[in-house]
């Protein structure tokens, strides 16, 4: 059973997956191929070239990207054609489905980059002569591994918690994008409400900065200062993820298809939250475009707030 399960379910993400493995050829392999070609023209940053092709961060980038496409697969799909029906009708426990599509996302997430390194390493031992470990430490690596590793986890489990409570593929898309992105909507409308709404000036050294350092995945990706703090943060994050993911997998009941969520009660909260945002944010622009003028600034956004909730309620629904 669990086989025919694990079967189906790279089946039905069989082209993020095939995409994934291209992705890995290109990171790793030709990443190595270019490295023994330049090797003579780095100037010193033979190090750093040879850590990126080891542990490469364009497969996290991308990969991340594909990873989510994976979770909308694996869960908004099926649920928006109606194959979870079926699915759920099996004597497998719920939380136990839950549990196979996210460990599917883990085995990909750690055995294409460890398959990579490897054959980066062969291929530059080789066929190049380098020996990677005259110019980069294991401590190095491993520390890069697990921030990638962790960046791209925690990317596929917050679609995959979008998925257990969108209905179909755009309730999960959009619903994934705002969590994933929540840190930076925040921080830019506490900004805007703050120095363009009431005339404050910005810090330098803002009290909300942490949500763009330490309270970010892409921390992970792209900024070595924080980073300790930061694998702290998204590792209680990917804890909060997956429990909530694996409750709400098994809350629910109701498929509702076509539905954007399969929990209606919530849809005027997160109406209520989208407008709020989506008003704060357009304001800004059309505040920066006016030279900061306070005034223009919360006209528009009264003149905004209105638009934004009747699409939303329009796209969402108050009451299903």
């Amino acid at each position: 059973m669990y086989k025919q399960l694990i079967r189906y379910h790279i089946k039905q993400g069989i082209w993020p997956l095939a995409s994934l493995f291209l992705l890995a050829v290109f990171s790793y392999g030709f990443g190595s191929y270019t490295v023994i070609d330049n090797f003579g023209t780095y100037g010193g940053a033979e190090s750093e070239i040879i850590q990126s092709v080891l542990i490469s961060p364009s497969f996290a980038g991308f990969g991340a990207i594909l990873i989510a496409v994976f979770a909308i697969l694996l869960l908004g799909k099926e649920r928006g054609s109606g194959r979870s029906l079926m699915l759920h009708a099996l004597p497998v426990n719920k939380k136990t489905l839950y549990w196979i599509k996210w460990s599917l996302g883990v085995a990909v997430l750690l055995i294409l980059p460890i398959i990579g390194f490897f054959v980066s390493w062969l291929i530059l031992q080789g066929l190049g002569g380098i020996n990677p470990f005259d110019y980069v430490s294991l401590s190095d690596l491993a520390l890069d591994f697990v921030s990638y590793f962790l960046f791209d986890l925690v990317v596929f489990s917050i679609f995959l918690l979008a998925g257990t409570i969108a209905g179909d593929v755009i309730g999960q898309l959009l619903l994934g994008l705002f969590f994933l992105f929540l840190n930076y909507l925040t921080f830019l409308a506490v900004v805007a409400i703050t120095t363009l709404g009431f005339g404050l000036a910005e810090e330098g050294n803002s009290s909300f900065d942490f949500l763009t350092t330490t309270a970010s995945p892409f921390t992970l990706l792209f900024q070595d200062e924080q980073l300790i703090s930061a694998l702290i943060f998204n590792l209680v994050l990917l804890v909060i993820l997956i429990s909530c993911g694996s409750l709400l997998y098994v809350k629910s009941e109701n498929e509702r298809l076509g539905r954007f969520t399969v929990f209606p009660k919530i849809h005027p909260l997160l109406i209520i939250v989208f407008s709020v945002y989506t008003t704060v944010l357009l304001a800004a622009v059309i505040g920066i475009i006016s030279s900061e003028n306070q005034f223009l600034y919360w006209l528009a956004v009264a003149i905004l707030a209105w638009p934004a909730f009747s699409s939303y309620r329009r796209m969402i629904g108050w009451k299903r």
